[in-house]
């Protein structure tokens, strides 16, 4: 009797909605992928079936992975490291995360910026689903050090990118774990990494009370035209963060309070010790305002205590230690799915120890926004602004300030082009220094198979400072080859 029930019930849904029918069962797409969703309408009314042997076979629904996500306009635009483009998808999960206890506000019509006819179903271990992937690239640059004396030459590329989802009906794991090595042969002291690690979890504990804890790690190289390689000879930056905040809803406003550890550690190729390296701690209290409307404003508060390893026991050094607080307001946007995202503008200000230092302060900017002006076309907008420590004398730090643009469209479920924008401008207090970065970017991804596809790259990049001899530009071309599962 229950064997009949079942069917009954799957084949009243398969009639309900016949749409979806292909989609949903073929095991090769997810329910994002407008275009599949558009061919098994045409299929449908065709009179087309879906082969019974793929009802059984699971398949991945589109879901952002929170570790993924991107903070400010990172995408293109990197604070003063070396990192390679972020997925597309990074933004949107950044802005599906941006109003604390609302419903997804990226739904499946979103177009996410990548082929879906090879959409990877993922594998299933237990309650959670893993999606590996691996990305071999060669090409050429006229600059292999991205310095001002790089010089012309080929290059190789491997890039995993390994992503955890849970599928758990309550509560949320994500992690993800991704890395770049890149090869010149003929300038092998150029050799360049970068590894970035990051898990989020997420405790539904009811309907108005959120627990969101999350932890991450990364290892990049310094910019090497900066003010702040070529002065302490630091090469390379590992960053730790780990956050605990909970989110509670009362009457009209969620309130949200978290603290968070961010600590910094810079290395140099010669092993010489940096003054940079540090801990900043934060505590932050956020209200968001339930106004049901398509604009819903937030207030946001921060403490801020910067604490450096180097410690000053004379005269002659500077006490870098530093308090502050940070003050925010700003509006999250929730348009359906055509538009979604925040921004929110304000004051930060850290007040150094050391008399002689002036206090690093200026107007804070952050958001992210993602529009999607049809099925098969997303366009994401970002900015950000970041505090960074230093120790150039009489220097009190820098502040960077980003902005990118980024269009992804998609010509058929095979065929993806992207292209975007960049911007930063650091600006240090103490001294005169300011450096500018453009990024700009375009790329093909062409899906060969279900579980190959083929990609094409061009960047560009310019850096120009204010301290002579550190300009420079770089232009890279590349093709590769992407296997996921």
């Amino acid at each position: 009797m229950r064997r009949i029930l079942h069917l009954i019930v799957c084949f009243a849904a398969l009639h309900a909605v016949p749409s979806v029918a292909q989609t949903a069962l073929s095991g090769l797409r997810g329910p994002g992928d407008p275009i599949a969703s558009e061919g098994a309408t045409d299929q449908a009314a065709e009179g087309a079936t879906v082969n019974p042997t793929q009802s059984n076979v699971y398949a991945l629904r589109r879901t952002l992975n929170s570790a993924e996500e991107e903070t400010g306009s990172s995408g293109l635009g990197t604070n003063g490291q070396v990192l390679p483009v972020r997925p597309f998808s990074d933004r949107l999960a950044a802005v599906d995360r941006s109003v604390p206890l609302a419903d997804s506000l990226i739904d499946d019509s979103v177009f996410g910026g990548d082929t879906t006819f090879d959409a990877p179903d993922g594998i299933r271990l237990g309650s959670f689903t893993f999606t590996p992937q691996i990305t071999f690239s060669t090409g050429w640059t006229d600059n292999t050090s991205q310095s001002a004396s790089g010089t012309a030459g080929g290059l190789y590329r491997i890039s995993p990118d390994l992503g955890l989802v849970s599928n758990w009906s309550r509560h949320q794991f994500d992690a993800s774990l991704r890395g770049t090595y890149t090869g010149y042969p003929k300038n092998s002291d150029d050799n360049d990494g970068n590894v970035s690690a990051a898990a989020n979890l997420r405790l539904d504990i009811s309907d108005a009370t959120r627990v969101d804890t999350g932890a991450s790690y990364t290892y990049s190289r310094e910019e090497d035209g900066s003010a702040e390689s070529t002065s302490s000879g630091a090469d390379h930056v590992q960053t730790f963060s780990a956050d605990l905040g909970a989110t509670r809803a009362v009457g009209l406003v969620a309130a949200t309070g978290s603290f968070g550890v961010n600590r910094s550690v810079y290395m140099s190729d010669d092993d010489i010790e940096s003054g940079r390296d540090n801990t900043l701690y934060s505590a932050t209290l956020r209200l968001d305002a339930d106004t049901g409307s398509v604009f819903t404003p937030f207030v946001e508060g921060s403490l801020l205590l910067r604490r450096y390893d180097e410690s000053c026991s004379d005269s002659l050094c500077e006490k870098r230690d530093a308090n502050g607080y940070q003050l925010r307001g700003g509006l999250a946007i929730a348009s359906g799915p055509k538009l979604a995202g925040n921004i929110g503008v304000g004051w930060r200000i850290e007040d150094i120890e050391d008399d002689r230092l002036d206090a690093l302060s200026g107007f804070v900017v952050d958001g992210s926004l993602v529009w999607s002006p049809s099925r098969l076309t997303t366009v994401t907008a970002g900015v950000g602004t970041s505090f960074e420590a230093t120790d150039i004398d009489t220097a009190s730090g820098s502040i960077i300030y980003s902005g990118d643009l980024r269009i992804a469209h998609g010509f058929s479920d095979r065929l993806v082009a992207e292209t975007g924008v960049g911007y930063s401008y650091r600006t240090y207090q103490g001294v005169s220094i300011e450096e500018n970065t453009l990024t700009g970017f375009g790329g093909l991804t062409y899906a060969l198979t279900q579980n190959v596809a083929l990609t094409a790259d061009y960047t560009h990049r310019r850096f120009d400072s204010s301290e002579d001899g550190s300009d420079y530009t770089e232009n890279a071309i590349e093709a590769g080859v992407r296997f996921r599962h």
